[in-house]
């Protein structure tokens, strides 16, 4: 997931070497997006989810937003268009992908979206699809032609989950050489149901020089029964320490998460200009 500035962020992943672990790849890494921008909604900052995949749009499908609103109408109308955390039951503010995601011009479309939105969000998180050394070349994919240069420009960062098992580790430690930038990437690890975490010290020892490490998110089932009851994430003071450390590693303030009692007031309310 790259993060937009010292306080923005994207999702992203390296890609899946089956379509079974590619299914459920999709919603770990969609819901990871969301419990990100939801936990730093409820903590205070104003946050707005985008949904960068404009192909699949699976946060659009969780959220259940009409098909007729889209990137477009942002480009369009500005901050009107942009879908209230109220109207969706969140923490956060969202800006589905593009209407027609077959657009040409999408690339710039996002871009120039995203030029905007980033002097009135403290943070943004976009949720992008899977990423690879040649996709991080290509200048004409949302990962060479929007994720990179906003990276270099030191405009966000990229947070990866990455599996602990076989091409899972493979194809993720090649996807952190392409991108080369182990200050602007952070690697949260998962783990299946029913095997056992790799320790913090055999993470750090993998990813040195590539990424750096925020914990392990065990799929013990917690976050699937999120996803079934239709959360958008953990609620407030109860969110795991992995997804704690993305939220300061984002550029949060650590504070936050120390102090839980629920603050007067709702940061979507202050106007931003």
């Amino acid at each position: 997931m790259p993060s937009i500035g010292p306080h923005r962020g994207t999702l992203c992943r390296p890609p899946p070497s089956s379509s079974t672990r590619a299914v459920r790849e999709d919603w770990e890494k969609s819901f990871n997006a969301r419990a990100l921008a939801q936990t730093l909604g409820l903590h205070g900052y104003v946050t707005l989810l985008i949904d960068g995949n404009h192909g699949q749009q699976s946060q659009r499908a969780f959220l259940k937003v009409d098909h007729m609103r889209g990137l477009e109408d942002y480009l369009e109308r500005g901050m009107d268009a942009v879908i209230r955390p109220g109207e969706i039951h969140t923490a956060f503010g969202f800006l589905p992908g593009p209407a027609d995601p077959k657009a040409p011009d999408i690339i710039d479309m996002y871009g120039r979206a995203l030029t905007d939105l980033m002097r009135r969000c403290a943070f943004i998180v976009v949720d992008c699809d899977r990423i690879d050394g040649t996709q991080w070349e290509n200048p004409n994919t949302m990962a060479g032609g929007l994720m990179r240069p906003l990276v270099e420009s030191g405009g966000a960062r990229i947070a990866f989950r990455m599996g602990q098992t076989g091409s899972q580790t493979d194809d993720g430690l090649d996807a952190l050489a392409s991108i080369n930038r182990p200050d602007r990437t952070l690697v949260i690890g998962q783990a299946a149901a029913g095997t056992k975490p790799h320790g913090d010290a055999e993470w750090r020892g993998l990813l040195r020089g590539l990424a750096e490490y925020a914990g392990t998110d065990v799929w013990d089932g917690t976050g699937a029964d999120l996803i079934e009851r239709r959360q958008p994430g953990y609620a407030k003071g109860m969110e795991p320490d992995w997804l704690k450390a993305e939220a300061g590693w984002c550029g949060a303030d650590p504070a936050r998460w120390k102090n839980t009692e629920r603050k007067r007031g709702w940061p979507w309310t202050r106007r931003r200009g």
